[in-house]
């Protein structure tokens, strides 16, 4: 690409790719927000049972338990298990709020995305951390099962039928959100097939673009079979949580080559190829400002 006119084109063509990337990020985000907050609940629910009747699921999460974790004697694994207990009655309320709110709203969408708690948190990132804080109590409980420690259920300060009420909510919800997420994945792949037919972009961006759309279908794929979305292309490079009940296989993410064009616009063309290959939230004029010093 030579000349000032189809920078200026492949420019424009990124912006109008950021804003959509844009919204498929918080469509994604919310999403995410709606599976953590099942994966929550149905972890209370857990943990209100007696440990004899625990599910086959809930099992599964023994092996989500460090070696330090295994090791530790009984005495100890009661203590930090009271604990979480504790703080998962204590935030339950708020996160039963969360899930009750109404995802088809944007004044709501923009509550939970926004709005942070008199501490100065995210509402997403306290989601994080209950689920966290409740898989890893039901993990404990299973570990004391292992040892031949029987426990009662956990007195739940909400009536279980409340809660399975809020997670038919919660799944009624993320089936609409999971559908706008196709709907965007499929736009954008659309606008990318567009870039690719302009006969001014050079063959490397177009290999490129290319795996973009490669990746874009993986993604169609997944949704379709109902995956968790921290499987997507653009949510894999920066989530690090593993779902231990996930048996699905890996799914290999094609990563997309740097541009090596023989021109005067090769930074350009480099820092397009850095941008399409970073995580969705890396902005274009992140990337853009790199290549500048």
């Amino acid at each position: 690409m030579s000349s000032k006119s189809d920078n200026d084109t492949m420019q424009a063509d990124i912006s109008a790719l950021e804003s959509k990337r844009l919204i498929l990020q918080q469509i994604v985000d919310i999403t995410k927000a709606m599976e953590s907050m099942q994966d929550s609940l149905n972890a209370v629910l857990v943990l209100g049972v007696a440990s004899k009747d625990m599910p086959e699921d809930a099992l599964n999460l023994y092996s989500s338990l460090s070696d330090s974790l295994r090791n530790l004697p009984v005495n100890k694994i009661k203590v930090y298990f009271n604990n979480l207990e504790l703080i998962i009655k204590s935030q339950l309320e708020k996160i039963l709020h969360y899930s009750g709110l109404d995802y088809s709203s944007s004044d709501d969408i923009e509550f939970i995305s926004l709005s942070s708690d008199e501490g100065g948190d995210n509402p997403l990132d306290l989601l994080d951390e209950f689920k966290r804080t409740a898989q890893t109590a039901v993990s404990l409980r299973v570990l004391l099962r292992k040892r031949g420690v029987a426990t009662p259920g956990s007195p739940i300060p909400v009536s279980p039928a409340i809660i399975k009420q809020q997670l038919s909510h919660l799944e009624d919800q993320e089936q609409q959100q999971r559908s706008k997420v196709r709907e965007k994945i499929q736009e954008m792949k659309a606008d990318v097939e567009t870039m690719l037919e302009n006969p001014s972009y050079p063959d490397g961006m177009k290999q490129i673009l290319q795996g973009v759309i490669a990746n874009l279908e993986q993604d169609t794929k997944l949704l379709a079979s109902g995956a968790s979305l921290c499987r997507l292309s653009f949510v894999a490079e920066s989530e690090e949580i593993i779902n231990v009940e996930d048996v699905q296989p890996d799914i290999e993410v094609i990563e997309i080559g740097s541009v090596a064009e023989e021109n005067q616009d090769r930074s350009f063309s480099d820092a397009a190829s850095r941008w399409l290959n970073s995580p969705w939230d890396v902005s274009w004029n992140d990337v853009a400002g790199e290549k500048k010093h």
